[in-house]
């Protein structure tokens, strides 16, 4: 690169200062302009009517009403059709019960922006910037649940292990995670992941063995082979590829090992749409917390084990491997 081109990306990238104030890079706040158009586009077709959102709380309803959660008739293009795991409709059921579908709208789409706000730190004009990255645009168009499981992502990586038996409980997928901690030796992450995972299927199958039955039937009916996605994969190749990432991953340093946990668990969703992809955004905050690992230090370090940093680059507390 010429000098006057690194000057050039310079002034694009870096903070400009003027009168010895300090602004935002010029490349950052054209992104954010234009992902502040795209929000506005998203919020004029999407957000004022229901999108895949309303699927939870009619699932929800369901239950409360004492009917079926899944409809054996549904298809991939039945509008509403619930094809989730049972723990996210019976943990709606007090929400449904409270809040008209309307008022369940907004709260999702409140819950996704504020996702979305906390993987870029807080910084609003990031948050802007990140939707210029299409499948967040889409996401927030369709109200998904892939930016809240990205968000479980960072979290059960950085703080709180047990965030990816949730995010297994909403889509199977990040259940990845806990075989990642496996790998890396961090024994007691990983016994915490697995133990809430336990406990949630106990409570869920306890107090719905009929949902159960429905979800059982569900996943056979469209079986190893369905297709559901951008690309013509069937989801046992998907899932196959996704394990085969999530052992690379465990086994390389984790600050390429996380990306790739993150590319794992989005290989192996159950649907592959373009807004799927918007879980890849958790490799951003990943990467600006840097490697978990100093140089030099082996995972399941006994001497790690329990200790906690605080990683002043993200503001996010990190357990050390072993912890």
């Amino acid at each position: 690169m010429t000098a006057r081109a690194l000057a050039a990306w310079k002034l694009f990238s870096a903070p400009v200062s003027i009168g010895g104030r300090r602004y935002p890079p010029i490349a950052l706040v054209v992104l954010a302009m234009i992902g502040l158009t795209f929000v506005f586009v998203v919020a004029q077709r999407s957000w004022a009517g229901s999108q895949d959102e309303h699927a939870y709380w009619l699932g929800a309803q369901r239950l409360l009403n004492g009917q079926p959660l899944y409809d054996p008739t549904a298809t991939s293009v039945t509008p509403y059709a619930y094809w989730y795991p049972p723990p996210l409709a019976q943990v709606l059921i007090p929400v449904a019960a409270l809040l008209p579908s309307r008022a369940f709208d907004i709260g999702w789409i409140g819950l996704q922006l504020i996702c979305l706000l906390w993987m870029a730190r807080w910084r609003p004009l990031v948050a802007l910037a990140l939707v210029v990255y299409l499948p967040i645009a889409v996401e927030l168009s369709y109200s998904n649940v892939h930016l809240v499981l990205a968000a479980l992502i960072v979290l059960g990586l950085r703080r709180w292990p047990w965030a990816f038996a949730i995010g297994a409980a909403i889509k199977l997928a990040p259940g990845l995670g806990i075989l990642y901690l496996l790998l890396r030796r961090r024994w007691r992450d990983a016994g915490i992941a697995i133990a809430v995972g336990l406990v949630i299927l106990v409570i869920s199958v306890a107090i719905g063995p009929s949902a159960w039955s429905g979800f059982i039937a569900t996943v056979q009916a469209r079986g190893p082979g369905d297709i559901s996605g951008l690309l013509p994969i069937p989801y046992f190749v998907r899932v196959i590829a996704a394990v085969v990432v999530t052992v690379m991953a465990g086994l390389v340093r984790p600050r390429l090992g996380e990306p790739l946990l993150v590319v794992a668990i989005t290989i192996a969703l159950p649907t592959l749409w373009l807004d799927a992809f918007a879980t890849l955004v958790a490799i951003l905050p990943l990467l600006a917390a840097g490697s978990r690992a100093s140089a030099g230090e082996t995972p399941g370090d006994g001497a790690a084990d329990g200790q906690r940093r605080s990683d002043t680059s993200a503001g996010i507390p990190v357990a050390t491997p072993g912890a």
